[in-house]
């Protein structure tokens, strides 16, 4: 995501961005809210005396009643009421879509921006490392990439595994994870290669990688099993926590695996769950805070946005946590909002809190 523009006006401050990613939509979708005012260039159909239909480029303002988005797609659908646009037309109080593609332009104007809501804006703006997932074992094979917005899954297959009678039935089997990888190549270029398998298996199929695909770095981890929950396990290893290490994705993951650590053993240095968060974040003991994205559009949104400002300001990492992330529902279980405290918090102090 690229910020253009910030211009203050009329009282209103309206930002003007490009879009740059997939993820910059994901974004988009959790920073609009109805209400607002989005402003971009479209296509309308208009009737002209004379002429009948004609389908125009313009310009047009619409106030915001609903935005729709499909995980990883490359378009966000932005729908309202048209209230500014060319004369001539009668379009003023008429229905209209926005489809916002992957380079489009548009400025939002809101009555008020939450500090996170720039925030979010601005993070969208860096350029993050794209690794190609890989799992595997003998019996099954998953291949992903991580986005910000969470996992996307290009592939999931059974294996022929191996027999101790074929003894060629190890070649058949590498070559067949290494196919599978060039094609999800076609679909989805990376950066990095990170295979993660039973350590024999492992190791030949990066070699044969690493002499197919000269240029492009091939890595290797360990994981227990392959499929989906290699793909997860693997997000949790060193090398992709190393490669990745501002994606949202793997953030959320440790911060998961922080949380539940200090739950089970100090339960005062955690918070989870609206009421208790906002006791932490009155205390100014929030050091990290997970928030589930349903949130963002939900009715308690504005209550929302205000409780991640009041923490930000404090000095708070706020991470929002995808729908496809492999933890969203660990977090959504524990009430949509997990937190790691900077200190413990006993439960007496929370409940005087509470009562003041």
């Amino acid at each position: 995501m690229r910020i253009i523009d910030v211009i203050e006006r009329g009282g209103k401050v309206r930002v003007r961005v490009r879009v740059e990613t997939a993820d910059d939509l994901w974004v988009l979708k959790n920073v609009v809210k109805p209400g607002d005012v989005v402003v971009a260039r479209t296509l309308r159909d208009v009737k002209i005396d004379g002429e009948g239909k004609r389908r125009l480029p313009m310009v047009l303002a619409i106030r915001v009643k609903n935005v729709y988005f499909q995980p990883f797609a490359t378009r966000l659908r932005i729908h309202g009421v048209i209230i500014e646009g060319p004369d001539g037309y009668g379009l003023r109080g008429s229905h209209h879509t926005f489809n916002i593609d992957v380079g489009s332009e548009l400025e939002i104007v809101k009555e008020s921006w939450s500090e996170s809501e720039i925030r979010r804006l601005r993070s969208a703006s860096s350029r993050w490392v794209k690794a190609l997932l890989v799992a595997t074992d003998f019996d099954e094979l998953s291949i992903a990439i991580a986005y910000h917005q969470g996992i996307r899954y290009l592939m999931d297959r059974e294996l022929p595994g191996i027999s101790s009678e074929d003894p060629n039935s190890m070649e058949y089997l590498v070559s067949t994870i290494v196919k599978y990888v060039l094609d999800s190549l076609k679909v989805e270029d990376a950066d990095f290669i990170v295979v993660g398998s039973p350590a024999v298996l492992r190791d030949y199929v990066v070699r044969r990688l690493s002499e197919l695909l000269r240029g492009k770095k091939v890595l290797k981890d360990s994981v227990s099993v392959g499929g989906r929950a290699g793909i997860e396990e693997l997000l949790r290893r060193d090398v992709v926590k190393g490669l990745l290490k501002e994606l949202t994705t793997v953030e959320v993951e440790e911060v998961i695996s922080e949380f539940m650590k200090y739950l089970s053993k100090r339960p005062d240095r955690v918070a989870y769950g609206l009421g208790d968060v906002e006791v932490a974040v009155k205390a100014n003991a929030i050091e990290k805070l997970l928030v589930c994205e349903e949130l963002l559009s939900s009715d308690v949104r504005d209550s929302i946005e205000e409780l991640i400002s009041r923490a930000e300001s404090r000095g708070a990492k706020v991470i929002i946590v995808p729908k496809e992330s492999p933890t969203y529902m660990k977090v959504k279980g524990l009430g949509c909002l997990v937190a790691i405290l900077r200190y413990d918090l006993s439960q007496e102090v929370r409940e005087s809190l509470r009562s003041g």
